[in-house]
């Protein structure tokens, strides 16, 4: 497994990828269903975070 860390440069390049992330003390993994047009957000399956994830203010992983 290889992980690659997700950026508002490289987050459109990994549509419909598996990524992984902690939200309070757990790790999550979800696909990303779409990209905002800035990068910085993404949209994924996770109604406890409002279905988006801000990922320049979290650490996000791609995994490969």
């Amino acid at each position: 497994m290889k992980l690659i860390k997700l950026t508002p440069e490289n987050s459109k390049f990994y549509v419909d990828s598996t990524i992984v992330f902690k939200t309070r003390g757990r790790k999550c993994f979800c696909i990303i269903q779409r990209v905002s047009e800035s990068g910085k957000t993404i949209y994924i399956d996770h109604p406890d975070l409002q279905n988006s994830l801000q990922i320049v203010s979290r650490c996000v992983y791609v995994i490969i």
